[in-house]
C-alpha cells in the first residue's frame, strides 16, 4: 500500500502514540521508517510523561512531546482546562507539516487536529470519533498492531521499515552495571511477573517453580514489576535468591535490566516486547489475549498461549486468571529451553 504524499518532504513530523508502555515501545517502527525516507525531517514523539524514557533516546526522534495524562484527564475543572487549552496551543504552534496518530481514540484525534498540519494521518477505525481529526483515513487489513502501525506511515509515503530496536540512556546504563556489582549480579534471567490485568497473570506459584528451575541451571533470578506491584507476587519476592529491582524501578531502568538479561520470561506486557526491541530471547504467556494481535512481533514461537476463542473473551471482563491457568509450567521451561538453545546455535 504505497499512497504517496502529495506534499514536498515535510519538514516538521509529529507521532502521537502516548500510551501504553507496550503499545509505545513496539510502535518505534514507525518512527524509523519516516527518519529513513526523509533524513532531514525533524521528527517528535507525544507520549504520555510516564513513558518518555521508552523512546527519548531514540536517534530518530528529535522532541518528546510529554503529554500529562493524570493532570488533564479532568479537563472540565479550570484546572484541567486551562492546562489542556495551553497543551493544544502548543501543538499549533510547533507548526507541523505531517502528523500520524498511532492512538485511534478520540482524545488524539483532538490533538491531530490540533496541529492543525496540512496532512493528518489515522486508522479509518479510530474509536470515539478520532478519525475526524484526520485528512487521510486509512483502512488497514493486517492481524498485528505492529503491522497496523506501520500501515500508517506508509500511507504517508514511508516504506516499512521493521526495525524495533529501542535505546537506553547512559544514566540507567550506569544504575544497572553499579547494582550488579553491588549485589554480584551476572547471568541472569528476568520475570515479568505482574499484571494490570488479573486475567493477564500467570499464577505467582507457577512463577516461583520456574524461578526455582533458573536457579538450579545456575542463574540468578531478577524480577521487574512497577514498585506498587510487590504484592501482587510476594512469594515470588520472598524466595531465597530472587534479586528484587522493583523498588527502585524506572521505565528506563527497565529497559537497561532487560537489555543485558540472558532471557525474559512474562505475561502478556510491556517487558516482552522490550526483550524484542533489545534482541532478548523471550517468552511470553498469554491467556485472555491474541498473541497474533498483540505478541512480540516476528517473534511467534516465543509465545505460549492458552487454548482460547479470542472472538468470544476480553481481557477487561475476565474475572481471574482461570485462562491462564492452563498454561503449564512444564511447557513454559520446555519452550525456554527450546529457545535458550536457539539462541546459543
Amino acid at each position: 500500500m504505497h499512497i504517496h504524499m502529495s506534499c514536498n518532504t515535510p519538514k516538521r513530523i509529529l507521532f502521537i502514540r502516548p500510551s501504553a508502555l507496550g503499545d509505545v515501545c513496539r510502535s518505534v517502527p514507525v518512527v524509523t521508517s519516516l527518519k529513513k525516507r526523509w533524513p532531514e525531517t525533524s521528527i517528535d514523539w507525544l507520549v504520555q510523561t510516564e513513558f518518555l524514557d521508552a523512546v527519548s533516546a531514540h536517534p530518530a526522534i528529535e522532541n518528546v512531546i510529554p503529554f500529562q495524562r493524570q493532570e488533564m484527564r479532568r479537563w472540565y475543572t479550570p484546572k484541567g482546562l486551562l492546562l489542556t487549552l495551553r497543551f493544544l496551543r502548543v501543538l499549533k504552534s510547533k507548526k507541523y507539516d505531517l502528523v500520524i496518530d498511532g492512538q485511534g481514540l478520540g482524545r488524539s484525534g483532538i490533538f491531530t487536529w490540533a496541529t492543525h498540519a496540512a496532512v493528518r494521518i489515522g486508522l479509518a477505525s479510530a474509536r470515539e470519533f478520532g478519525w475526524l481529526g484526520y485528512t487521510k483515513k486509512v483502512q488497514v487489513n493486517c492481524k498485528h498492531t505492529v503491522d497496523q502501525m506501520l500501515a500508517l506511515s506508509e500511507a504517508a509515503g514511508a516504506p516499512s521499515i521493521t526495525d524495533m530496536q529501542l535505546y537506553t540512556h547512559k544514566r540507567d546504563e550506569l544504575w544497572w552495571e553499579s547494582f550488579k556489582e553491588k549485589n554480584s549480579v551476572t547471568t541472569y534471567a528476568v520475570l515479568a511477573p505482574t499484571s494490570r490485568w488479573k486475567s493477564k497473570q500467570w499464577p505467582v506459584e507457577r512463577f516461583v517453580s520456574l524461578a526455582a528451575h533458573f536457579m538450579e541451571k545456575g542463574m540468578q533470578v531478577v524480577v521487574v514489576g512497577a514498585p506498587n506491584e510487590e504484592d501482587q507476587i510476594a512469594p515470588l519476592l520472598e524466595l531465597d535468591k530472587t534479586i528484587n529491582v522493583m523498588p527502585e524501578m524506572t521505565i528506563g531502568r527497565l529497559m537497561a535490566v532487560i537489555a543485558s538479561s540472558t532471557i525474559v520470561v512474562a505475561n502478556d506486557s510491556a517487558a516482552l516486547h522490550i526483550a524484542v526491541g533489545f534482541n532478548r530471547p523471550c517468552v511470553g504467556l498469554f491467556g485472555p489475549t491474541d498473541p497474533s494481535k498483540v505478541g512480540p512481533y516476528k517473534c511467534d514461537k516465543s509465545t505460549v498461549a492458552a487454548n482460547v476463542d479470542y472472538g468470544a473473551v476480553n481481557y477487561r471482563d475476565c474475572a481471574g486468571n482461570q485462562l491462564m491457568q492452563q498454561i503449564d509450567i512444564q511447557e513454559v521451561i520446555e519452550r525456554i529451553e527450546t529457545i535458550c538453545r536457539q539462541d546459543n546455535e
